[in-house]
């Protein structure tokens, strides 16, 4: 088996509006599907869906909300977002931290969603 990429990662939020709001607002996501209980948002080549814990869709044997971990790759400076989440009152948990993964060095932000999800927000140094 060959696998090509990741299609989507899905969040379980407690509240679909606020969730909307943080990623399509906050984190300038568009939207691609708009529903009751489910929203798609484009994320680079890939998407991000919310839902909540009442949507009827095939999903993880026991969703969470708030249980999930991701990190984005940014195209601004991270000075640059920290400034736009302190424009939101986003707290950031914790960063700039420095990392270094196959020689080469990342500075990454920390933030949490509205339903508590982790968001690593990434610059590899160029």
């Amino acid at each position: 088996m060959r696998v090509q990429d990741i299609d989507y990662i899905e969040l379980t939020v407690d509240d679909l509006e606020q969730a909307t709001r943080f990623y399509h607002e906050v984190l300038d996501l568009s939207i691609i599907y708009e529903g009751n209980t489910k929203m798609i948002f484009q994320l680079g080549k890939q998407k991000l869906v919310c839902r909540t814990p009442e949507n009827e869709d095939l999903t993880a044997d026991h969703p969470t909300v708030g249980s999930t971990t991701f990190s984005i790759l940014a195209k601004d400076s991270l000075h640059t977002i920290q400034q736009h989440l302190a424009n939101y009152f986003i707290e950031i948990i914790k960063g700039p931290v420095k990392s270094t993964l196959k020689n080469k060095t990342a500075v990454s932000l920390y933030i949490n969603d509205p339903a508590g999800n982790l968001i690593e927000i990434r610059e590899y140094e160029k």
